[in-house]
């Protein structure tokens, strides 16, 4: 009997804790930090290191890391993960598909990762240019780019060993 009276106030509980919580606003639910921030971002990178290639059929995967700046952010770190496809060349014998190119960018405010896909074309006179675009994975991402979305472009030039890719993002904090 003792339990059937408690379930009974439990019951009759919920609803008016229901009434409780639709009159708070959602700001107020979800805390001061929870309005969202746009961001113009604008990376220099710099290769120090790219291991060798691992083809299988025409696939390479290419591996590598290096420093840079990301403005607003700073200074950077970064590893790179590409995966090309040279079977079918879209502009030119040299040229590949750049199917995915996995980029985290680790900053003294946390760690941003971009998921990124384009072309590398063959330029006179410069050497291969990859011009690429990028979503930012705020799954994967961490600090103030935890839950990011965002996108931009990237042009990289493998030659010279940089990268710079750009675009807006959307903090979550």
């Amino acid at each position: 009997m003792k339990t059937l009276r408690l379930s009974r106030a439990l019951l009759a509980a919920i609803p008016l804790a229901g009434l409780a919580l639709a009159a708070i606003p959602a700001a107020a639910a979800t805390g001061p930090h929870a309005a969202s921030q746009t961001v113009h971002i604008s990376a220099k990178l710099t290769v120090t290191h790219t291991a060798p290639p691992v083809c299988t059929a025409g696939v390479c995967v290419i591996h590598n890391h290096g420093t840079g700046t990301l403005t607003p952010y700073g200074a950077v770190t970064f590893t790179t993960v590409i995966t090309a496809d040279g079977n079918q060349p879209p502009c030119g014998t040299t040229s590949q598909w750049v199917n995915r190119i996995i980029r985290t960018i680790t900053t003294s405010k946390g760690t941003l990762v971009l998921h990124e896909a384009g072309l590398q074309c063959p330029q006179p006179g410069t050497g291969p240019q990859v011009k690429a675009v990028w979503a930012a994975d705020g799954t994967d991402s961490t600090g103030i780019f935890a839950a990011a979305t965002g996108q931009g472009s990237d042009t990289a030039s493998p030659a010279h060993n940089t990268a710079a890719p750009h675009g807006t993002l959307t903090l979550a904090h």
